[in-house]
């Protein structure tokens, strides 16, 4: 009995040494830096996140992201980033965020092969340009830019929704060519629309 037990101890222990373990693996995924005033990413040394959230800070430019061997989720929501440049280095990426910034061009996707989910919306966005020329995208938002052409999408042959409301659209002209047959869901409220009957063409 005595032995019995002393195996049911030993069992308990190891339970709880495997939980350890697997909670300082599942914090060293996700890396929540949200509203920490940070000026620059500061990813903690010897941590290589799947997920990396800046959201609400004062940073300006996506740097030290290369080292992130693994990442593919990275939000960067309410900042003042004015420029893309840094996503380049980060292949790995499936979702990107970065919503209600400062950006006026979209750049540093042409290699992201895997991204399949973007969010660059409330920016300050001009044209539909240099997305990934993988074409594994499903979900874009560019709402809330100030975009006037839909462009540059004719390749995204697995795009599922893109949103486009509240831009500078004012003819759909050019998306008769430009809009895979892929899309489900199209959105394109409080733009500029001159001729609604436009629509019906798409």
């Amino acid at each position: 009995m005595a032995d019995r037990e002393g195996y049911e101890i030993l069992f308990a222990e190891n339970i709880s040494a495997d939980e350890n373990e697997a909670d300082e693996e599942l914090e060293g995924e996700v890396v929540d830096l949200e509203g920490q005033d940070l000026n620059h990413p500061l990813i903690p040394e010897g941590v290589d996140p799947k997920t990396l959230i800046l959201d609400n800070n004062n940073i300006a430019k996506l740097e030290n992201l290369g080292k992130c061997s693994r990442l593919s989720q990275l939000s960067a929501i309410n900042n003042h980033i004015v420029r893309m440049s840094g996503v380049e280095t980060v292949r790995t990426l499936t979702v990107l965020s970065l919503a209600n910034n400062s950006i006026v061009s979209i750049e540093g996707l042409n290699d992201l092969q895997q991204l399949t989910w973007l969010d660059l919306s409330s920016n300050s966005i001009k044209i539909i340009e240099n997305l990934p020329t993988g074409g594994k995208l499903h979900y874009i938002d560019l709402s809330d830019n100030d975009i006037s052409l839909i462009c540059g999408l004719g390749h995204l042959k697995e795009l599922k929704t893109l949103l486009l409301h509240n831009n500078n659209i004012s003819s759909l002209k050019s998306a008769l060519h430009n809009l895979p047959q892929s899309l489900t869901v199209l959105s394109l409220a409080d733009n500029s629309l001159c001729d609604l009957n436009e629509v019906k063409r798409l």
